[in-house]
């Protein structure tokens, strides 16, 4: 492996990386701009400049690949390269460097949506000058609609391209290409083909400067107010990771984690914009009994041993419907609970789709339908021909939120139920239908585990606070379980769950939310 030098620190490496990934691998910081991991290299900003020993002039450092040298070539006798990042020329040319590509920027950082996460804010501060010697008027497009909630910022964008080659190799739809040459060059769409795809929102992603935008999130808010939480995108089986930016309990954006074993780097705008429909929902926050066509509010205590009644006095004759929507924790409850009476509602199907690098959105548009068939054992697809062979009369259902349209088959079931019990977070069709509603969390408040279509165990962190008298969709099951049976595992916190859910099912064994951490774990 060959022997870098880069500035006093000496690297070991394997041939063929570049500088750049070298550098940033070590935590070594050289600035750029038209780098990105994921895409072709194509060295356009130069920013990236260093100097190497034995070269005449300055090089790109992302297009600067390392290999071994013969022995009688290596510098200083020792190594294979060495990189000077921060000496004297090399300072001298980011600053200039950075006043070409501010010659034409707007001094509108105030106003400006990037703020607080620009490389341009950030490299000016690090490795500019403090002032520019451009006297001549700048240059002034008007902002552009360029297709699919993306908005384009001429007089922003320093032309790194790294939006017209994602469009070309991420998505292959390629709507983007840089338009004219020299000092009239911009992003521009095809005339007649806008920005048209459902990986668009990654545009405004990779961005490093304020040029391309969110319509969904233009003036919304700062990004220094805004609290980061990773989490998982639960619109499909997929489970891209994501990190959600909220403030007071409501979410601003979702923008894309990486994660190589899932999503790589990118998301798709179906999981980008889904967090909406939960915004304007009838929320439920407290136990509610049914009274007629109304329905009264209990406290915790009353509304546990009215459930627990109910199903004391159906006992066999009572069934229980997992959800793929909810944890794998929460299914695993509702098993012990039910025993082997259980049952789902039909899955949640869209179209499946695979970009050219692979990046997919599954058909399954649940985010744990793995989880349920691997915690739940081999469930009665066809729940209809259960309740007429064992004569069931009541059912204990998780519902799956406001995703879940009821047909009429299921219309006509739930009306001949002598109960219905369900755990749901909106006054959803299942809800309205209930008996006795247990108020549940939602999407972004639960915490526990979720399994991919590929068998990787995530963790599914909560994002926003619980509201009202909203509790954990496991931990009523657990409060229904004990006092249905008083001598049952009494289960202090989620990793008791998840502890005792992996002694009964060995792919699960020596699973915890420590192990498996920000990226998940593959099940054995």
């Amino acid at each position: 492996m060959p022997l870098l030098k880069i500035d006093d620190k000496e690297i070991q490496v394997e041939s063929g990386t570049t500088i750049l990934e070298t550098a940033i691998a070590s935590g070594i910081e050289i600035p750029y701009y038209c780098y990105h991991p994921a895409l072709e290299v194509v060295g356009s900003c130069r920013m990236c400049l260093v100097q190497v020993e034995g070269m005449s002039k300055l090089q790109v450092s992302c297009n600067t690949f390392i290999g071994e040298v013969h022995p009688d070539r290596k510098v200083n006798g020792k190594y294979d390269m060495v990189v000077y990042t921060q000496n004297e020329l090399v300072v001298k040319e980011r600053k200039n460097i950075l006043e070409f590509l501010l010659l034409n920027h707007p001094l509108d950082c105030p106003v400006c949506d990037q703020a607080g996460e620009c490389y341009l804010q950030d490299y000016s501060f690090k490795f500019g000058n403090a002032h520019s010697r451009f006297e001549e008027e700048k240059r002034v497009r008007p902002n552009e609609y360029l297709g699919s909630q993306i908005v384009i910022n001429h007089n922003r964008c320093i032309l790194c391209s790294r939006c017209v080659r994602f469009t070309q190799e991420i998505s292959g739809t390629s709507e983007l290409f840089v338009e004219a040459r020299g000092y009239n060059s911009k992003i521009a769409a095809l005339e007649d083909k806008p920005l048209d795809n459902l990986l668009a929102g990654n545009v405004a992603d990779i961005c490093p400067v304020g040029a391309l935008l969110s319509t969904d999130y233009i003036h919304k808010n700062r990004i220094w107010n805004l609290e980061q939480k990773p989490s998982i995108c639960q619109d499909c089986s997929v489970g891209c990771n994501v990190d959600v930016f909220s403030q007071q309990d409501q979410i601003f954006r979702l923008t894309a984690r990486e994660n190589q074993d899932v999503n790589g780097y990118f998301m798709c705008d179906i999981g980008r914009y889904g967090f909406h429909r939960f915004e304007k929902i009838e929320r439920i926050s407290h136990p509610m009994v049914r009274n007629g066509k109304s329905f009264n509010v209990l406290d915790w205590d009353e509304a546990i041993k009215k459930t627990a009644d109910l199903i004391e006095k159906s006992k066999e004759k009572t069934a229980g419907i997992v959800s793929p929507f909810h944890t794998n924790e929460s299914n695993y409850l509702l098993g012990l609970l039910m025993k082997e009476t259980l049952g789902y509602l039909p899955p949640i199907t869209g179209e499946e789709i695979t970009f050219p690098t692979k990046f997919r959105i599954s058909a399954d548009r649940s985010p744990n339908l793995r989880g349920v068939n691997d915690i739940c054992g081999d469930l009665v697809k066809d729940f209809t021909s259960i309740i007429k062979t064992r004569d069931i009369r009541g059912l204990y259902i998780l519902d799956d939120g406001v995703d879940r349209k009821l047909d009429d088959s299921w219309k006509d079931i739930l009306a001949k139920m002598d109960f219905v019990i369900v755990q749901s977070y909106a006054m959803t069709e299942l809800a309205k239908s209930a008996h006795i509603v247990l108020p549940g969390l939602a999407p972004f408040e639960r915490e526990g585990t979720i399994t991919n279509d590929k068998g990787r165990i995530q963790w599914l962190r909560p994002s926003l606070a619980t509201k009202g008298d909203s509790k954990p969709d496991w931990e009523i099951l657990m409060l229904v379980r004990n006092a249905l049976h008083k001598e049952s595992e009494y289960f202090a916190d989620l990793g008791e769950v998840i502890k005792k859910m992996g002694d009964q099912f060995p792919n699960y064994s020596g699973i915890s939310l420590f192990k498996i951490g920000t990226q998940g774990m593959a099940l054995t």
